[in-house]
């Protein structure tokens, strides 16, 4: 089966892998962004070694869709197409080639949450579970009927970071243990039931600010969703901005202003006052600063206790 592999991050680097080692199969090429567009996706991930260790084509562009791109997809002649970590809608004149289809992976279980950062939301929510759907793609995103789908755990130890690294780990895994039916053309296609469909928006970076007026689970789970490699979620100290990378649940009940600095703990952060508690900063960044120890970055600008942030 001759594939093409379009998609530029970690998720991309895992599948295609997972392809390279399973053997059966002719990558003939992998579309991934520019290097120079390297800081507008998140997780990138350059792909030339294993391009060239395995003597695949690399191509790398700023528009999937552009008519060069297209009529070079076309004379490769590709039985499948994998998107896999790509921004951009994929065109209908893309989708028309292979003859197997268009074929995605989406962080969510499908209907459920279509759309952008829907692991980040998955975080924010507070859910328990979440997992990836591999399907078959379609002129509106998300839309298309649906290969497989596997599910895993959310626990409180896991940031957007560590939830990236199961996603890609499941998605992988999932492409693997369909490729049979897909280079077979077995596949069981289920359409998407319409009245199960929930979307996630799309986040920018001026939506991280904190608001201190909710509860510590609330906060935590906000800040846990935002961090690396993302743009991060913030407050204000004394109208400077200041990124919390890294924080923890207290369970001690306080009376004060939500946002007022309650503690500073040597060895163990800044403790904020929430509206049900403490949270502790573990880890924070003053805007063009350097990350730091939130205890280390206190003594270092003068943060002190009955600061207000916000």
């Amino acid at each position: 089966m001759r594939i093409i592999i379009i998609g530029p991050t970690l998720l991309t680097r895992k599948c295609l892998e997972a392809l390279i080692k399973d053997g059966r199969d002719e990558i003939i090429a992998v579309y991934t962004l520019e290097d120079s567009l390297c800081n507008e996706k998140s997780r990138f991930v350059l792909m030339d070694d294993l391009a060239k260790q395995n003597n695949i084509l690399l191509y790398k562009i700023t528009d999937i869709n552009d008519k060069s791109a297209v009529n070079q997809i076309k004379e490769s002649s590709p039985d499948v197409i994998f998107e896999l970590g790509w921004s951009q809608i994929i065109s209908k004149d893309i989708l028309s080639i292979p003859k197997k289809g268009c074929i995605g992976v989406h962080a969510s279980l499908l209907p459920k949450n279509r759309g952008a950062a829907s692991l980040n939301w998955a975080l924010i929510r507070g859910d328990k579970k979440t997992g990836v759907t591999l399907f078959y793609l379609a002129e509106r995103p998300d839309d298309g009927d649906i290969i497989a789908q596997k599910e895993f755990d959310i626990d409180d130890r896991d940031d957007i970071s560590t939830l990236h690294s199961k996603s890609d780990i499941a998605s992988a895994e999932l492409l693997l243990e369909n490729i049979d039916d897909i280079r077979n053309d077995t596949v069981r296609r289920i359409k998407q039931d319409p009245k199960e469909v929930t979307y996630t928006a799309r986040r920018k970076p001026e939506d991280g600010v904190i608001d201190w007026n909710t509860d510590s689970r609330q906060i935590y789970n906000w800040i846990r969703a935002q961090t690396h490699p993302f743009p991060g979620a913030f407050t204000f100290w004394k109208k400077k901005k200041l990124y919390v990378w890294q924080s923890q649940i207290e369970n001690s009940v306080t009376q004060g202003k939500p946002g007022e600095i309650f503690k500073i703990e040597n060895k163990k952060g800044i403790y904020v006052i929430t509206k049900d508690g403490l949270l502790l900063i573990k880890r924070a960044q003053l805007e063009h600063g350097v990350e730091m120890w939130a205890d280390d970055l206190a003594e270092k600008y003068g943060i002190k206790l009955g600061d207000i942030l916000g």
